[in-house]
């Protein structure tokens, strides 16, 4: 159990620096090594978020349900509910916390969902090595957009895509569209 004193988190006898964050009146603190995930509360009864909230408190990270792009490091976005796929970006998602994503697509192939690495990356060979190195116990397909809006790309391919998991939001769609609203983010 973690638990606010002063300016720090103590965990276990740990001293912890610790980032303070206010949000409408409200003082948190949040402890700098940690990640920081955002979900649109009404989504907390989707099997998935359950699985994704038990393995970020296993892990010590934080789950909020307010959207504050300076708190936030890895957004958590449902789109088709009765997908099994789940889109998760490489960087500054999973390379923030290998082990932590390594064991979340574990978890998720081991309750029936397909994970798949859906990157900005452009598609060259470099880039294939460098994350399949990374990922080759998981045997998941890795999507590299090129840049491309990663929404549009995965539509195109004929993918309707359950969760988006990515730490840059307007790399899955511009500002405005439906899937930011829907997630309350506007």
């Amino acid at each position: 159990m973690k638990k606010v004193f002063q300016d720090h988190w103590f965990d276990v006898g740990v001293l912890v620096p610790a980032r303070k964050v206010e949000i409408n009146g409200k003082k948190m603190h949040i402890a700098e090594e940690k990640l920081t995930f955002y979900y649109n509360g009404y989504n907390q009864k989707v099997a998935s978020y359950q699985l994704i909230e038990t393995a970020l408190e296993a892990r010590g990270n934080y789950l909020v349900e307010f959207y504050n792009e300076f708190l936030i490091d890895i957004y958590i976005l449902l789109d088709k509910s009765k997908s099994k796929y789940i889109a998760i970006d490489w960087d500054n998602t999973v390379s923030a916390d290998q082990v932590f994503f390594l064991d979340l697509i574990k978890q998720f192939q081991q309750a029936g969902y397909i994970p798949f690495i859906c990157t900005l990356r452009s598609p060259d060979q470099e880039n294939i090595i460098e994350i399949r190195s990374l990922l080759e116990q998981t045997n998941i397909a890795i999507y590299l957009t090129d840049g491309c809006d990663k929404y549009l790309y995965m539509k195109d391919l004929g993918i309707e895509v359950h969760l988006w998991i990515d730490d840059f939001y307007p790399g899955i769609c511009r500002e405005t569209c439906p899937l930011l609203i829907q997630n309350g983010i506007e």
